[in-house]
């Protein structure tokens, strides 16, 4: 009699398992950690997007009413209609055009005399808290 030996054995099956659990175990990590640079990423390129907005309306609101002055810290929000808003001292609020995600929290801080904007702390952009510096944006998680 001949002995059919075609196909796999269950020993030979099982190793493969084993073998692409092992990879799977090693490649996980590796991927969500990418996930997470990726996301922190996007907020961060959504603060310097949210920054340039707030600059470009600065301008926009100076050049339209030409006694009006921004300086100091601006608080960030999202208004009631889901568009960035900042308010500013004096009661100056800017409306901007942001492309990107909208800050929900945090200030802005103007320079008087350039009227660009020198440095923004705790601008909550999604799950994480951006911080500006020094043409800088920084993500971290909020916790």
């Amino acid at each position: 009699m001949k002995k059919n030996t075609k196909g796999f054995t269950l020993i030979e099956l099982l190793a493969v398992i084993v073998i692409l659990a092992v990879i799977a175990l090693i490649a996980t990590p590796i991927i969500l950690n990418l996930i997470e640079k990726a996301r922190q990423g996007a907020a961060e390129s959504s603060a310097y997007a949210y920054i340039e907005a707030a600059e470009k309306a600065a301008v926009v609101k100076m050049m339209n009413e030409p006694n009006t002055k921004i300086n100091g810290d601006c608080t960030a929000s999202k208004g009631a209609d889901g568009k960035a808003k900042l308010a500013c001292d004096g009661a100056v609020e800017l409306e901007l055009d942001v492309k990107g995600d909208i800050a929900t929290g945090g200030t802005v801080t103007f320079d008087t005399t350039t009227g660009s904007i020198t440095d923004a702390e705790g601008l909550v952009i999604g799950n994480y808290t951006v911080a500006y510096a020094d043409g800088k944006a920084t993500a971290t998680a909020k916790s």
